[in-house]
């Protein structure tokens, strides 16, 4: 019986230990979006509409499927949340595997998740890694495309449907 307590304790003790060392999401990716800014890794609105016409710059979008479709940034692709490093390899290399986009604007709602997938980016090769929050594009009065406004009209009439703003950009 003693026996069984001193293990009980010892691992409680050790689990300890471990845990302090645990950071949360959200003090995670605040600290890294701070990162980000000291270094000159949060991109601008004009940032991304540069990379947007850039053959150098990818901008991907790593929001679930869900947030896409509600609203994206036309041009950028969506690279989600499951395995982004894996659909990213259909974006920024060609068939001999050689890099055809050698940067990223990693695109999420606030750049939250952005700053924790840009740290793997950086380490799969690219040579500059900034972030951006879509909600910052659509407060600055920039168009967003729904699934919906990207198709074309099912009846045949190529009807393609336009950007969409948010309800303050309308005045």
């Amino acid at each position: 019986m003693k026996f069984g307590k001193i293990i009980v304790a010892g691992s409680l003790i050790f689990s300890s230990l471990f845990a302090s060392d645990f950071i949360d999401y959200d003090t995670l990716s605040k600290n890294l979006k701070e990162e980000a800014k000291k270094d000159g890794n949060l991109a601008t609105t004009d940032d991304v509409k540069k990379a947007l016409s850039s053959k150098d710059w990818a901008v991907v979008d790593v929001r679930t499927m869900e947030e896409w479709a509600a609203g994206a940034i036309a041009g950028s692709m969506r690279v989600g949340r499951e395995a982004p490093e894996k659909a990213l390899e259909n974006i920024v290399l060609d068939d001999d595997d050689k890099f055809v986009k050698r940067k990223l604007i990693v695109v999420c709602n606030t750049a939250s998740r952005a700053v924790i997938n840009a740290q793997t980016f950086r380490q799969m090769g690219f040579d500059e890694v900034k972030v951006y929050g879509i909600n910052q594009w659509i407060d600055e009065c920039n168009p967003v495309v729904t699934k919906y406004s990207a198709s074309e009209n099912k009846e045949g009439k190529k009807t393609k449907f336009g950007g969409y703003y948010a309800e303050h950009c309308k005045k």
